[in-house]
């Protein structure tokens, strides 16, 4: 007798099988949630696994380092116009502190229009963090909420999106939670057949008390290895005080 598998696992597994049966042989181009802080608001396509990957990133704030390694967001598309991501932080490790496993993070993008065709897109992307990480790389609380990007075409050749989140996260002081503003706008143009360039502006409001206003610049450049292979690189820039000041990062993307 085969195993018995949870109800959940076998409804995912039936969902993507028809979902596989009425998509057709093409794919749509390759769109990534990275390199850039802006969300896509493209889908993966039904029945497909998407997987993003920042292989490595090292943080320079002041006297503090950190590396992380291995930072996966899997997706699978569950329709035409939603997919079902768990963002998994394989390591970090802090100069002169703590190393492992980070939070979790579990999201749900519900493309509204633009999928497919169109001069713009728009989705919703509520959010969840699993309080998993290890010791005190996280703050041991839930913390969640809701990315709102937008895509559209730009002058001359330029793709363009930008993108509101509304966090609720919790206070350092672990007296309660407060509401954090996420803003971004971000721009990218093709250099040549497979090579883009992106250019990025980042602005996050904290309403707890005492917190400052972080604001970042980031650009880098992203290559099509194939039509469902991508590599990435490029730096944060951190532009107030409270921002971090330097990060560099390597990434890779690909669907199948």
């Amino acid at each position: 007798m085969p195993p018995l598998r949870p109800p959940l696992a076998s409804s995912l597994l039936i969902i993507l099988a028809a979902n596989s049966l009425v998509i057709g042989a093409e794919l749509r181009e390759l769109s990534t949630d990275r390199p850039d802080t802006t969300e896509s608001p493209y889908t993966v396509d039904a029945g497909h696994f998407q997987f993003e990957m920042e292989i490595a990133a090292w943080a320079k704030d002041g006297r503090e380092r950190e590396l992380t390694l291995g930072e996966l967001n899997a997706k699978v598309g569950l329709d035409k116009a939603t997919d079902l991501q768990v963002v998994l932080p394989l390591f970090s490790h802090v100069r002169g502190g703590d190393e492992g496993f980070g939070d979790i993070e579990i999201r749900l993008k519900r493309n509204l229009w633009g999928n497919d065709e169109g001069s713009t897109a728009l989705a919703l992307m509520p959010y969840v963090k699993l309080p998993t990480a290890h010791d005190d790389l996280g703050n041991g609380e839930f913390e969640g909420g809701l990315i709102v990007p937008f895509g559209f075409e730009g002058p001359a050749g330029w793709s363009c999106a930008v993108m509101g989140v509304a966090d609720i996260e919790a206070d350092e002081d672990g007296s309660g939670h407060h509401f954090t503003a996420v803003t971004s706008a971000t721009t990218s143009h093709d250099l040549s057949e497979n090579t883009a360039v992106f250019l990025e502006l980042v602005s996050i409001l904290s309403a707890e008390s005492g917190a400052d206003w972080e604001a970042y610049f980031n650009t880098g450049m992203t290559w099509a290895v194939t039509p469902t292979w991508q590599l990435d690189g490029g730096v944060r820039l951190g532009l107030t005080d409270a921002a971090t000041d330097f990060t560099p990062f390597l990434g890779v993307s690909t669907k199948f």
